[in-house]
């Protein structure tokens, strides 16, 4: 009986609390327009955090890399974000007795899907695609004279292709939903991230608007 009486309590109990509101869901309309940057050195090039934020390099003591990131969205539907955004890409890489400059430019689209539930915290998604254009040189250092072999791929040039993404992530939400501070990684096929690899963390600060 004393069972009986307990499970009947905790069912009241849930009916009774499923009727008030719910103060972590989204009661605000979303916001139209979204302005979205990143601007950071790439970790993968340091030892640990002391050397990344020491900007001290392990191997030559050059500044390694540096990642941007400018992107607009605006919302077709209050789960889905679509826009256009600019990504730039500088890297060094020291090898023996010359060093590798590559800078890359990428212009293109996104599209992000968004679970429109919280307020706090909302779970999304984005799936882009960009035009990748490469500019890499060589620079020798002092004394270093290079055989006939490698002068063939010693000279600068320009590569261009194609890349693509899908970064799953999550946005946190503060002033009102007017600033979100988005946490991701990042996945591509192409090998064409910050770090050469296949994934990367991400991470964007972004300022949510509606235009009169």
């Amino acid at each position: 009986m004393k069972r009986l009486v307990i499970l009947i309590f905790l069912a009241i109990s849930c009916v009774a609390f499923a009727q008030q509101p719910c103060y972590f869901c989204d009661s605000m309309p979303p916001y139209k327009h979204s302005i979205m940057f990143q601007f950071n050195r790439a970790f993968d090039e340091y030892k640990d955090i002391y050397d990344y934020f020491t900007h001290v390099s392990f191997e030559d003591g050059l500044p390694q890399n540096y990642y941007a990131n400018l992107r607009y969205g605006y919302r077709v539907h209050k789960n889905i974000m679509v826009g256009p955004e600019l990504m730039f890409f500088s890297q060094k890489r020291f090898f023996y007795k010359k060093i590798l400059h590559v800078t890359s430019f990428k212009v293109g689209g996104y599209a992000r899907f968004i679970v429109n539930k919280w307020q706090v915290f909302k779970p999304y998604a984005d799936v882009g695609m960009s035009y990748n254009s490469v500019y890499f040189k060589y620079i020798l250092t002092e004394n270093y004279v290079p055989t006939d072999e490698e002068i063939q791929w010693l000279q600068s040039g320009f590569l261009h292709h194609f890349d693509a993404y899908i970064a799953p992530g999550m946005s946190f939400m503060i002033w009102q939903n007017h600033i979100n501070i988005d946490l991701g990684i990042k996945f591509s096929p192409f090998r064409n991230n910050v770090n050469s690899k296949m994934f990367v963390f991400t991470w964007k600060i972004g300022y949510n608007f509606n235009s009169k």
